[in-house]
């Protein structure tokens, strides 16, 4: 979230925004009134971001007011920008969420006007028809050292406001002020994406829990395909044995594909959870080596085999796992590795374990 949010000053005037991939253009979506009661010239407006919290601010380049909407208090302004595909690929842009669905936001405090600081909160109520919602501070308070609300909040306008699904942020809106001098309750008004859906190139609806799910699926095929392609152009001979045998055990190529990531991901944690046991306890990964030494010979004359179907692979696979299991469980139980799991995927891997399909 915080990569997205930039910093907007403009005559006088200063307050956040955050960055939003469009249709045809690169834009910063910001409450209009952090660049003043009416629409300014683009000269007078200078974005800028930082790659972190302290890191020297970069001015973005400003190259027209798209949109100015002092009624709902929100302007679209359209800049130069090289790097859209990295923001695409982070965040997604959300409608139809409901209230009590947790949010965060980030921008720059007049406090503290050279450092951004993210928040957290939940919605409070939604305005479909008026593209409006309201949020509410959780765990934290604008009500502090005695300043008024509305003086410790100054700066957040125009602050991107997140729901995270799936470990994906969703931008449904920014911030435009809070309620009352006091901020009442810690309540805030704001302004949801609604009003530039013209701009935008696609929503998730967030309140369709089925839609939501087959758009996280489908992620999830996506970035596995873009795994997959990766470990293929590495010529990793680890790899390439273990997809071979993969494809045996499961014909259809999506399943073997998610099989074939899940196995890599686990694999190399686990392997380095496997050296902390060989150094921290050699006399411990002596027996667990020990024990596997001891089936080699038996995996690759028993278990081995030319298959008709990939169901006898799988059943042999998993015969193989739960007496490797069954043999360990004399070894302590302190981690939460399942070393039959580990040996059998580098097994696999080494072609130890080879499973091939009869033509």
């Amino acid at each position: 979230m915080e990569k997205f949010c930039v910093r907007v000053k403009c005559n006088g005037h200063t307050g956040s925004g955050v960055l939003l991939p469009g249709n045809e253009a690169m834009y910063v979506l910001t409450a209009a009134h952090c660049l003043g009661d009416s629409s300014p010239d683009k000269q007078d407006i200078l974005i800028e971001m930082q790659s972190d919290y302290a890191a020297p601010f970069n001015p973005i380049s400003v190259k027209e007011i798209k949109e100015f909407n002092s009624e709902h208090d929100f302007a679209l302004v359209e800049i130069d920008f090289n790097d859209e595909e990295n923001i695409c690929n982070h965040y997604k842009i959300g409608q139809g969420f409901l209230v009590e669905n947790e949010i965060k936001f980030c921008g720059y405090q007049s406090i503290n006007v050279d450092q951004y600081r993210p928040f957290g909160g939940k919605v409070l109520s939604v305005s479909n028809d008026l593209g409006r919602f309201k949020v509410t501070m959780v765990g934290e308070s604008f009500d502090q050292g005695g300043e008024s609300g509305s003086f410790l909040a100054k700066g957040l306008s125009g602050s991107g406001v997140f729901i995270y699904r799936h470990n994906t942020p969703f931008l449904i809106g920014i911030l435009n002020s809070v309620i009352t001098d006091k901020a009442w309750n810690d309540d805030i008004d704001c302004c949801s994406v609604k009003h530039i859906a013209e701009y935008i190139k696609e929503y998730v609806d967030l309140s369709d829990f089925e839609n939501l799910k087959k758009w996280n699926e489908n992620l999830e095929n996506k970035r596995t395909e873009r795994e997959i392609e990766s470990f293929k152009q590495q010529d990793s001979d680890f790899f390439q044995k273990l997809y071979r045998k993969n494809t045996v055990l499961y014909p259809d190529v999506k399943k073997a594909n998610a099989v074939t990531v899940k196995q890599i991901r686990k694999f190399l944690a686990m392997k380095d959870n496997i050296r902390i046991i060989e150094n921290d306890y050699p006399i411990l990964y002596q027996k667990f080596k020990r024990i596997v030494q001891k089936f080699v010979d038996q995996v690759e004359d028993d278990y081995s085999r030319n298959v008709d179907e990939s169901k006898e692979a799988l059943d042999k696979k998993l015969e193989l796992q739960n007496q490797l299991k069954n043999e360990l469980e004399i070894l302590p139980n302190f981690t939460n590795i399942d070393l039959s799991e580990y040996q059998v995927i580098e097994w696999l891997g080494r072609c130890t374990l080879n499973f091939t399909k009869n033509d």
